[in-house]
């Protein structure tokens, strides 16, 4: 038996997965898991600030049955990468052999990260969007930039508002789309980029009211991305309907956290789970003019998956990266 472990770098990643690789596997394991056929316990997070370290890390375990890939995401924030020219981000996927725990292989996983991240608002739109014309969104970092290139792959847009504390971010942001179908508007408040949108996105750092509810239309799609609470309490209370990703997950963080800590909102509070409506278990929008909101908070089993692929689309092609046998 083969003891040998994979070491798989950033460049072969970008080399072999793409967009449309992580949308279709964001979709299909998102289906798998409403089907059941995905085990993910919750993620754990490991907070150092207490003892010194300003940084964390989440642990994301997950096994995979259709595509037999087990896994565990590794990923956390460093306060101390800015100053070393690393990204605030770091992550890494392990792949192990389902039946003997056999290493399979370590993965710089930053850009798979990165995929997964954009694709979820992607599917999560055009899914549960009444129309996807006007497309806000607030934090013009890496992230959001991921979020729209995906969501320009799946959804017909014709305006895309920037709201951002940096119009220079704003610049950059723009300056990485070539010749894109829509048009861009920098705007001067988050006020100004969310009356009248159809799609609002927060992909933040913030711990702030950066969403009121009194500038969300009738029809209109919220989500938020950020690790901490992005609007105000009303645009959870006063939601048709609320969505999410994963139900566990959404009570213990983002931006339904607090809510959640005061008792307002349980896991009976959610009325669309995104991976049953897939599986087709439940119902995603009901009407045109009924306003959605939805905490995407962001799955283990999606990096594990994309990690499976990329080793399967490797053997597809021959490729043989790096090995280290863990057995010596």
């Amino acid at each position: 038996m083969d003891t040998r472990t994979m070491v798989i770098g950033e460049e072969t990643v970008r080399r072999y997965l793409t967009v449309e690789d992580a949308i279709d596997c964001v979709e299909k394991t998102w289906r798998w898991y409403g089907e059941g056929r995905v085990v993910m316990p919750n993620k754990i997070t490991t907070d150092m600030s207490g003892l010194g370290v300003p940084s964390w890390f989440n642990s994301m375990p997950a096994y995979i049955g259709p595509t037999d890939t087990a896994g565990i995401k590794v990923v956390g924030g460093y306060e101390g990468n800015k100053a070393l020219g690393l990204p605030f981000i770091k992550a890494t996927v392990l792949i192990t052999d389902s039946r003997t725990g056999l290493l399979r292989a370590v993965i710089n996983g930053d850009y798979i990260n990165d995929l997964r991240t954009g694709a979820q608002p992607a599917i999560m739109a055009r899914m549960l969007a009444a129309c996807t014309d006007v497309i806000t969104i607030i934090g013009t970092g890496l992230q959001g930039y991921m979020s729209l290139l995906c969501m320009s792959r799946v959804l017909d847009i014709k305006e895309v508002r920037l709201s951002d504390i940096s119009e220079e971010a704003m610049d950059r942001f723009i300056a990485r789309f070539d010749s894109p179908a829509f048009c861009f508007v920098k705007c001067a408040s988050n006020e100004e980029a969310c009356r009248g949108s159809d799609v609002i996105i927060t992909v933040t750092n913030a711990n702030a009211d950066l969403v009121e509810r009194e500038w969300i239309k009738p029809g209109a799609l919220l989500m938020t991305m950020g690790s901490y609470r992005e609007t105000s309490f009303d645009c959870v209370r006063r939601a048709d309907r609320i969505a999410t990703d994963q139900v566990g997950q959404s009570l213990h963080r983002g931006n339904l956290k607090e809510l959640a800590e005061m008792g307002e909102i349980t896991a009976e509070s959610f009325d669309i789970v995104v991976p049953d409506v897939l599986a087709g278990k439940s119902e995603g929008r009901r009407t045109p003019r009924e306003y959605i909101y939805a905490q995407i908070i962001g799955t283990g089993m999606l990096d594990v998956a994309l990690g499976g692929l990329l080793l399967q689309k490797l053997k597809d092609a021959g490729e043989t990266p790096a090995l280290f046998d863990m057995a010596k």
